[in-house]
């Protein structure tokens, strides 16, 4: 069964394929998450519909997809968080888990299958 990943940093989104244990990576796309939210002291809503457009493109060809937050979305404050969260649900019908420091490192350290397999 393959398995969409998508990891939102605080700089990229990467996305990936799994096939089981076989992960293949499909596109890199720069959204500076981090930077414009330096600037503006929130999250940029260019920067949420970049990526909300994006899952619904995938959502077009793909079933199977979990999308994880990674450093940036740790620091929003909880009900900033929960506005993204709800408004990420609402336009594309999937989760936004938020990684803590130590899933994320997992992820690095053994890819994008390890949490396919690890929510199987």
């Amino acid at each position: 069964m393959q398995r969409i990943i998508v990891e939102v940093g605080s700089k990229n989104t990467n996305i990936d394929i799994c096939y089981g244990e076989e992960t293949k990576h499909i596109l890199s796309l720069p959204i500076e998450f981090e930077e414009h939210y330096k600037k503006e002291g929130k999250l940029s809503k260019e920067d949420i519909e970049t990526l909300i457009k994006r899952v619904n493109i995938l959502n077009v060809v793909y079933y199977d997809i979990h999308i994880y937050g990674t450093g940036i979305f740790r620091k929003l404050k909880e009900e900033e968080r929960k506005n993204f969260i709800n408004e990420f649900k609402e336009k594309t019908g999937r989760d936004f888990k938020i990684l803590s420091e130590e899933e994320e490192s997992k992820l690095h350290e053994k890819g994008a299958g390890y949490l396919a397999n690890k929510e199987n």
